[in-house]
């Protein structure tokens, strides 16, 4: 029974612990990144649009410096 003692809880609770924090780091690490450049292209596509619709006359300048200012705020 001593030689097997290395076995018990002592050896397998760091790496229980350790090992899902990792991963939790990991994974917030990736999601923030994708998050925040999803954030960015939405704000693109929107000023895009709006440009769109500012060259079509659909708005006036008005309309679309209120709208820049809005998505760079």
């Amino acid at each position: 029974m001593y030689g097997y003692e290395w076995m018990g809880h002592g050896f397998f609770m760091p790496w229980m612990i350790i090992f899902p924090m990792v991963i939790l780091v990991l994974f917030m690490m990736m999601r923030g990144g994708k998050s925040s450049c999803h954030h960015h292209e939405k704000e693109d596509e929107a000023l895009e649009i709006a440009r769109k619709r500012f060259a079509r006359g659909e708005i006036d300048e008005e309309t679309f410096e209120k709208i820049k200012q809005k998505l760079s705020a």
